[in-house]
């Protein structure tokens, strides 16, 4: 099996509605535990630099924070807003 992006293991907070990090299998797992779970005989991940090449733009010009962490806006933990929504 053959993935066309790297794995995701951030949520996206910019309109695509995505699990918590603890909902990600990619952001707990290696490939080859993602392999075992999925029952595939190979498990292989586009890497985020071939992703953005493929583009041929420009990568800065692409939000890529689900795939790396790296928020363009901060955001709180994710810990910190279950709490609140605890706390409400």
């Amino acid at each position: 099996m053959r993935i066309s992006s790297p794995p995701i293991q951030w949520p996206c907070y910019y309109g695509i509605d995505t699990p918590t990090r603890r909902e990600l299998i990619g952001s707990s797992h290696k490939v080859d535990e993602i392999q075992r779970y999925l029952g595939a005989d190979s498990l292989g991940y586009l890497s985020l630099e071939g992703m953005l090449k493929a583009t041929g733009s420009d990568p800065n010009q692409f939000c890529h924070a689900c795939f790396t962490g790296q928020y363009q806006v901060g955001f709180e933990s994710e810990e910190l807003a279950q709490l609140r929504l605890f706390d409400s």
